[in-house]
C-alpha cells in the first residue's frame, strides 16, 4: 500500500503545540484499499493535532459524499456523510510496533512518521450508515433516485394495505391453539 504523503504525519521535529491540516479524500485514496466497501468519495478532512510531551491528540472532522447505491431504489447516489472522531497517540518505550487499542494507539518515542491513512479510511467507512438511502423527492428535481422504482414500491405498499388479511376471513373458525389458552385457567 502506498500512502499519499499528505496522510503521513512527521513526528520528528514536531514541537509541542496545536497544528491544523486540511486534507481531501477522493477516489485515489480508496484505490489503496482494494477490499474497501467504499470505492469513490469526495470528503474534506480537517485535522487538529495537539502535540504534548507524551502523547498526541488528533481530532478528525470530516464531511462530504460517498458514491454508493441507494438501498431503497438501487440508483447510484452520492450519500452525504459527516462525523467527528478523536484518536489519541501515546508514546511508550515498550511499543516496538504501533499497538492499536481502539481510539488509543501506542508508538515508540523514536518513531519518525505516523501513517494516518488507515485511521482516516476506518473513520470514513464507519461514517457510512448501514442502510444507505437518500432523501428521495426532497428538494428540487431532478431527484437522484429511480422514480419508476419508487412509484412501484409505493404502489405495492398501497395494494398491501387495501388487501383483506387472512386473519379477518378466519375470525369465525376456531383455532387449534384455543385449547392452549384454557390450560392456564385450570391452575
Amino acid at each position: 500500500m502506498s500512502t499519499p504523503a499528505a496522510f503521513v504525519l512527521p513526528l520528528k521535529g514536531l514541537g509541542k503545540g496545536m497544528y491544523e491540516y486540511d486534507l481531501s479524500v477522493d477516489r485515489s485514496f480508496f484505490a489503496d484499499f482494494p477490499e474497501s466497501p467504499v470505492q469513490s468519495a469526495t470528503v474534506d478532512l480537517h485535522l487538529t493535532v495537539d502535540k504534548q510531551a507524551r502523547e498526541l491528540v488528533i481530532d478528525f472532522d470530516f464531511s462530504g459524499t460517498v458514491a454508493t447505491a441507494c438501498d431503497r431504489c438501487l440508483a447510484d447516489i452520492d450519500l452525504p456523510i459527516a462525523d467527528r472522531r478523536q484518536l489519541i497517540v501515546k508514546f511508550a518505550a515498550e511499543a516496538e510496533a504501533p499497538v492499536d487499542e481502539g481510539d488509543i494507539v501506542y508508538l515508540h518515542p523514536d518513531t519518525n512518521d505516523f501513517n494516518l491513512a488507515p485511521y482516516v479510511y476506518e473513520m470514513i467507512v464507519l461514517a457510512v450508515p448501514m442502510i444507505k438511502t437518500y432523501a428521495c423527492r426532497e428538494g428540487e428535481p431532478p431527484y437522484p433516485c429511480d422514480e419508476d422504482l419508487l412509484n412501484r414500491i409505493e404502489a405495492s405498499y398501497a395494494s398491501a394495505e387495501e388487501a383483506p388479511r387472512g386473519d379477518e376471513q378466519n375470525e369465525d373458525k376456531p383455532s387449534p391453539w384455543d385449547v392452549l389458552k384454557d390450560l392456564n385457567k385450570n391452575n
